[in-house]
């Protein structure tokens, strides 16, 4: 044991709008988010922050090589990231978080700077989101993500949470 008294919560369950008080509760020292579904990520977002919870969240890794570039800054602040924009967006317009543009969310943000790339039909990949309307771009449509790059992200996210804890 490194730390007899820390204790980890792995929930292995989808979380939804239907789970999120159960499993995410006060008694968190804090909390990772790695969801990549825009609702549920904005909503146990605005749950941590309405309840006092701290949370260290990630954005997205699809279509990102180069580990370099992984920064952490607050999520009203992140750039050239898709999935925090996108949720960002929903935290404004669905849960009351500020519009303006000088007011920081207080939620660290585990994210890329580097401009994602998208899978082209031809089998090629490109800078440019494909011109297919209707498909979002995850794993089953093939986006993907580099293991080397999704490590990262979570070995950041959770020194950021050991930080938030020790602090």
């Amino acid at each position: 044991d490194i730390n007899a008294e820390c204790q980890v919560n792995s929930i292995e369950d989808l979380i939804t709008l239907d789970t999120l008080e159960k499993y995410i509760t006060s008694e968190f020292d804090v909390v990772i988010d790695a969801i990549d579904i825009i609702k549920f990520k904005a909503a146990m977002i605005h749950h941590c922050s309405r309840n006092k919870i701290p949370i260290v969240t990630t954005g997205g890794a699809g279509g990102m090589i180069d580990p370099s570039r992984i920064e952490v800054a607050d999520l009203s602040r992140t750039t050239n990231d898709p999935l925090a924009a996108k949720v960002r967006s929903q935290l404004r317009r669905l849960h009351g978080f500020s519009r303006n543009p000088k007011r920081k969310f207080g939620i660290e943000c585990v994210y890329s700077t580097e401009q994602p790339r998208y899978p082209q039909a031809d089998g090629s990949v490109s800078y440019q989101k494909p011109g297919v309307s209707g498909l979002s771009l995850d794993c089953a449509f093939g986006y993907g993500a580099a293991t080397h790059v999704t490590a990262t992200v979570g070995f950041v996210a959770a020194s950021q949470a050991i930080n938030r804890v020790i602090k």
